[in-house]
């Protein structure tokens, strides 16, 4: 029965390749939206992530890591006089704008963090090292931002406005820090933020109190007791800022329903064509079915050769995708879309594709079992 599955299956080539488009429409625009949506929730949280850092306190109803809203920094002294804490650290983010040599303004976002721990700054550089902000006017861009910036060249001056306009100079430049808003990430000491901020209505104050706990074990205790400590301000573990980031964009924005939305439609489309091909080649092959059935097949026979074609033409459209998207990824990522797509996303996805072909060819399934032999006699 599968050597027959095989045999129908590519001696209608036409009706193959048909079912093949459909898969691969499908397979493609599926992996492409559900890896667009990871990419950009990779963005959201990549700063949170990459913090070496157990807990997170900022000020009330702060959704993401982008949108923070002052609060009074000496708070940190509370954090800091708990026993279960090693340490703890302030993270600094505003918006300015960054003027470009050619006499435009682009807004960038400024993170302040303390070189000399390294929380809150960059984890990988292309450039430079992230300690270099000392001491001075320095700060670091991230590569991504080559597309909007323009040539970024380490000691090169850049005029930068916050409250007043000052000189920076670039001394690196960070590998994959890309905010989910698309703006250029600027990385700069939090020294030179208190500065600046000083003799404004945001002097004293931080955006993000973060700590790093002596005990892992100690966590839940901790943030309970935080949060006893600090009623004005949201205390989070990382991974539950990390979730409130993107529950944030995905249902609060409604982005993530017009992902996944394209992402179900396009899986819908797929099925329809497979189960519209492989019914059109049922109603083709009754009598050989029927043929089948009086030289004593059973249904069980039949539907191994419907389901067979099914299985088959997934797993051929299935391939045919993963090797598209491999082929238009490169230039997909170029273009600034980013797109992330772990093994796991392609298991889920074979076995979505297969099942939905599966689903499909069931109604021609059932158009056999009906199917009586008697018709093979009759003119």
């Amino acid at each position: 029965m599968f050597w027959l599955a095989f045999k129908m299956l590519f001696q209608e080539r036409s009706r193959l390749i048909i079912t093949l488009v459909g898969i691969v429409f499908s397979g493609v625009l599926t992996l492409m939206e559900v890896g667009i949506y990871l990419g950009m929730m990779g963005n959201a949280t990549g700063i949170v992530r990459h913090t070496d850092a157990d807990i997170w306190i900022m000020s009330k109803n702060v959704p993401n890591f982008d949108f923070s809203q002052p609060f009074p920094d000496y708070l940190i002294d509370r954090v800091r006089g708990l026993d279960e804490v090693a340490r703890a650290d302030s993270i600094q983010v505003w918006f300015g704008f960054l003027k470009l040599h050619d006499g435009r303004r682009e807004q960038v976002e400024l993170v302040g963090f303390d070189p000399d721990s390294g929380v809150g700054g960059p984890w990988a550089m292309e450039s430079g090292q992230a300690t270099d902000v000392k001491g001075g006017n320095y700060m670091i861009l991230d590569a991504s931002a080559r597309q909007r910036l323009g040539d970024l060249t380490p000691g090169s001056l850049w005029e930068v406005n916050v409250f007043k306009e000052e000189s920076f100079k670039l001394v690196g430049v960070s590998q994959g820090v890309v905010s989910f808003t698309t703006v250029p990430v600027m990385f700069t000491s939090h020294a030179w933020m208190e500065r600046s901020l000083a003799g404004t209505n945001f002097a004293n104050q931080t955006s993000f109190i973060v700590a790093k706990l002596k005990d892992p074990a100690t966590l839940p205790d901790v943030v309970a007791t935080l949060r006893n400590r600090l009623p004005n301000n949201d205390v989070y573990t990382r991974q539950e800022f990390i979730n409130r980031a993107v529950e944030y964009w995905t249902i609060q924005t409604g982005m993530g329903m017009s992902f996944f939305l394209t992402a179900i439609l396009a899986v819908l489309i797929g099925g329809a064509i497979v189960g519209q091909t492989i019914y059109a080649s049922t109603l083709e092959h009754l009598r050989d079915y029927g043929t089948l059935k009086a030289m004593g097949a059973r249904n069980r026979d039949i539907n191994t050769v419907i389901l067979s074609q099914a299985a088959v033409s997934a797993v051929l459209g299935f391939v045919i995708s993963v090797t598209v998207l491999v082929l238009v990824r490169g230039g997909v990522e170029r273009s600034g879309v980013p797109l992330t797509t772990p093994w796991e996303l392609f298991v889920v996805m074979f076995v979505i594709i297969v099942l939905t072909c599966l689903s499909a060819a069931w109604v021609s399934v059932r158009k056999t079992k009906t199917l009586d032999p008697a018709m093979v006699f009759r003119g």
